[in-house]
């Protein structure tokens, strides 16, 4: 960082910058602390992560990487993995994470759609790497963690190369409304103002104990590592093991001390069961945050009973925005609606109507967002970029600003507060992922033996939303060459490895044929009225 002119140091202006002058100022705090599901637990200090993350830096420089170039971190959370993502930021690179639990096949694609020059995985992904039609330049799996030295080559990372915020931080790959993954461009302005204005919403200080439940390329996971982080807490990896049995997450709750917990409310309406036994502990829990989806009133009531003394925020944003509003709840019982709150800093909203007018205070618009904080577009798609953002011209003669539309439908309510009104696209929230219905439609009908398919969304037993396929099989081939008859539990093998698991419908019911439209289309109202008796289901 360069001085001012007064000797302070001037705001960094990029992510691994924030990141880095936090570890100078904690060098022996305790940055990660992680356990496999195995028993076995680590922790490292903000001086060991900086290290780990120097010399693969240096690693990378080493190599050739050129500025800009995508780097994948393909393997489970951990605190190697965290290195590897400050490793690509600091080398100068854009860091693309990758699911460990998605269909191989799905992650080839990802890989080949962004052009990944590198990557970082473990010993096993890293050889299916290496078989890919198109695999990276650099694959990176051993480094010595017991002698973290920085490698020199770490100190002219960037050189060569201007650097400003508006440079691309990381590449988060969601669902898309045309069937296809999309690739949403964040900078580091884009990181940086959103984890300045949460660090110091939620009040992080070097004594805090984060969980970090949400996986790395899930947009959550930015407040888990790098607000955390820039402000000399402890981020607390829950393993994937864990995180299966609601029992065991409240034990760990209690054991690691988590002072702030930040999650899609499915995964709070999990642990409502165990709120009495979460209580008797006294958890040092003083900051609950849940994103991504509706939280469940009754389950939301009983986390304010069991918590009364902690502060409850309903954050929302698309992948595109991070948080683009915020809402603290007022003590005593949820309101009811819930309302999304009010602007983010630095962020400007507006409710429009299709000719991009405002609409009347009470009426439901297109919710647009302009700021620091939204994407800087979808990888590789101009097309698609340009049709959620829109370039304006004040008439005041001030400087041209960009404005991004959510595809979500939100009303202001009377003292100026937001409440949401749903998706207008095939786009929903299930457990706090967006998913495109119509990708998982495709994938249904590439399945050997599916005609036709409908996927809708659902309740599950939580009250959140789910995901129930109807399928029409094809017409029987004779020959000795034709498919065995359909069935749900091959259906799902298929879909098991094509999709990541929260893609997955978990029911899947096969009917001779599905209701249509007078336009001809597939008439999905009709299809949740029931009707058709299923030849097959499954759930």
């Amino acid at each position: 960082m360069t001085p001012s002119k007064s000797g302070e140091p001037l705001a960094p202006w990029l992510l691994h910058q924030e990141i880095e002058r936090a570890a100078r100022r904690h060098p022996h705090g305790a940055a990660v602390w992680a356990a496999d599901g195995q028993g076995n637990a680590q922790r490292w200090t903000y001086r060991q992560l900086h290290s780990a993350s120097q010399q693969r830096t240096g690693a990378l420089l080493a190599a050739g990487m050129p500025a800009g170039a995508r780097v994948g971190v393909w393997m489970p959370k951990s605190p190697q993995a965290i290195a590897a993502l400050w490793a690509v930021l600091t080398a100068g690179g854009v860091y693309v994470p990758l699911d460990p639990l998605a269909p191989t096949a799905r992650i080839e694609a990802l890989a080949a759609d962004c052009s990944l020059w590198g990557l970082f995985s473990d010993p096993a992904r890293a050889e299916c790497a290496r078989a890919w039609r198109q695999p990276p330049c650099w694959i990176g799996t051993h480094f010595d963690e017991g002698a973290l030295q920085p490698r020199s080559a770490g100190s002219r990372a960037g050189r060569g190369h201007p650097r400003t915020s508006d440079d691309l931080a990381y590449i988060l790959y969601t669902s898309g409304s045309t069937g296809v993954p999309k690739g949403v461009m964040l900078s580091h302005a884009h990181v940086l103002n959103f984890i300045r204005w949460a660090g110091a919403a939620v009040g992080l200080h070097p004594g805090d104990h984060v969980a970090s439940h949400a996986p790395l390329h899930f947009d959550l996971s930015i407040f888990d590592l790098w607000a955390t982080l820039s402000r000399g807490s402890e981020v607390c990896l829950l393993d994937a093991v864990t995180a299966r049995f609601p029992q065991a997450v409240a034990a760990w709750i209690a054991e690691r001390q988590i002072t702030v917990w930040y999650s899609v409310p499915s995964a709070l309406v999990a642990l409502v069961p165990q709120l009495p036994a979460l209580a008797a502990v006294e958890p040092g829990l003083r900051a609950i945050i849940f994103a991504g989806e509706v939280f469940p009133a009754p389950a939301l009531a009983a986390w304010r009973a069991a918590l009364p003394h902690a502060a409850f925020h309903n954050w929302y944003g698309p992948t595109e925005t991070n948080v683009c509003t915020h809402y603290q709840l007022p003590p005593g019982p949820p309101p009811q609606p819930l309302s999304i709150g009010v602007a983010c800093p630095n962020f400007e909203l507006a409710l429009l109507d299709d000719d991009f007018q405002p609409v009347e205070r009470g009426a439901a618009g297109d919710l647009w967002a302009r700021g620091p904080g939204i994407l800087a577009g979808y990888w590789g798609d101009p097309a698609r970029t340009a049709a959620v953002t829109r370039t304006v011209t004040p008439a005041d003669g001030s400087p041209p600003t960009r404005w991004y539309n959510t595809g979500d439908r939100a009303r202001q309510g009377a003292g100026g507060e937001l409440y949401f009104e749903g998706r207008r696209d095939a786009l929903i929230k299930c457990r706090g992922y967006r998913i495109s219905l119509l990708e998982v439609e495709l994938a249904l009908e590439a399945c050997p033996g599916v005609a036709q398919a409908a996927v809708l969304p659902v309740p599950d037993a939580a009250h959140a939303t789910g995901l129930r396929a109807f399928l029409r099989p094809a017409a029987a081939a004779s020959g000795a060459d034709s498919p065995p008859p359909l069935s749900a539990p091959a259906v799902r093998r298929w879909l098991n490895q094509r999709l990541p698991a929260y893609m997955v419908p978990e029911a899947i019911e096969i009917r001779a044929k599905l209701p249509i439209t007078s336009t001809g289309k597939i008439d999905r109202q009709r299809l949740t009225q029931g009707g058709e008796p299923p030849l097959a289901s499954a759930a």
